[in-house]
């Protein structure tokens, strides 16, 4: 008899749990809520001579994306021709931009607010663009600027998240 009160009384007291804080909280992998995209990296990736201080395209760099958001103070832009030749890092209205290279960690989120319409990610960013609609990211960035990567952060001279180890990366 005192078994079942035992149980009864736990039960109520995870109801009562339950109905305060909400049930299990579950963690999704960062792989499972976006597609996560690499700058390019390849022989059109654009040289020193190849970056002006106006263009057609905005190529971000560490300096543009700030533990913040974005931060123009410095601009560097590349060519139309440049950037239709470049195959990845082009950024969409609503993607998030991560550093994974030298400053991990800083993230900066590209909607309505921000005025120029062609960005592009350096080689030491990726993209992680929802794959559904009804991502809360304001949440979703507010998770990521708290986020401690010390554990997953890789290299002594200059860190370095590896995306196998971002795709791992647990969000609530």
């Amino acid at each position: 008899m005192s078994s079942i009160h035992t149980k009864n009384s736990s039960l109520k007291s995870k109801s009562r749990f339950n109905e305060m804080f909400g049930e299990n909280k579950i963690f999704e992998s960062i792989d499972n809520l976006f597609d996560i995209i690499d700058g390019d990296r390849g022989k059109n990736y654009p040289k020193s001579d190849e970056l002006f201080s106006e263009e057609y395209c905005l190529f971000l760099n560490t300096k543009n994306v700030t533990k913040n958001g974005f931060s123009f103070d410095t601009k560097q832009f590349i060519t139309k021709t440049k950037d239709k030749l470049l195959r990845k890092g082009k950024l969409e209205r609503y993607d998030i931009v991560l550093t994974t290279r030298g400053t991990v960690g800083n993230v900066a989120y590209y909607d309505e607010l921000i005025k120029y319409k062609h960005l592009r990610i350096n080689s030491g960013m990726v993209i992680l663009r929802p794959k559904t609609p009804n991502l809360n990211q304001k949440f979703i960035i507010h998770v990521l600027r708290n986020n401690n990567y010390s554990r997953v952060i890789s290299g002594s001279a200059q860190p370095q998240l590896p995306i196998t180890k971002l795709k791992k990366i647990l969000l609530p």
